[in-house]
């Protein structure tokens, strides 16, 4: 079976049924014929933007992601933040955020990508990023929002 044919199937099965854990997805994928390993598997869940949320009952589930792109660069974003922003300020409509040296570039990148309004471009040096906003008002909201990024633990 082809890669965009098992795709097709795990989202089926992931949208119609309560999927708690891979090793469940797998038991599903073979009843119908499929016949997968578990690295395959894994390797197509991430592909899909598939993940595990915790609902509403406190059991986990897989879910797709509706922006796999949007929540991939915010996943890295936050790594990015939590793991190397050292300060934050901002002066006027510019957003001048502090990292550990060498990893300016990588918090630069995840900036321009996750595609928030409020950022015209960014800038890296070697421990320094300067987010260009259009106000003084957007450069605060980018503040706080990184700020709600790195609260949510």
């Amino acid at each position: 079976m082809n890669k965009k044919n098992r795709h097709y199937h795990i989202i089926k099965l992931i949208e119609s049924s309560n999927i708690q854990s891979q090793q469940e997805l797998l038991k599903k994928l073979t009843k119908q014929g499929m016949r997968i390993s578990q690295s395959t598997l894994s390797k197509d869940l991430k592909e899909l933007g598939v993940v595990k949320v915790r609902g509403s009952t406190g059991n986990f589930r897989f879910v797709q992601t509706t922006d796999r792109e949007t929540f991939h660069v915010s996943v890295m974003l936050k790594k990015e933040l939590t793991g190397f922003l050292r300060d934050s300020t901002s002066v006027n409509n510019l957003v001048i955020l502090k990292t550990v040296p060498g990893n300016a570039s990588g918090l630069s990148k995840f900036l321009d990508e996750i595609g928030w309004p409020e950022v015209v471009g960014t800038l890296a040096s070697v421990d320094t990023v300067l987010a260009i906003t259009r106000s003084n008002a957007d450069a605060e909201a980018v503040l706080k929002k990184l700020q709600d990024i790195i609260a949510v633990r």
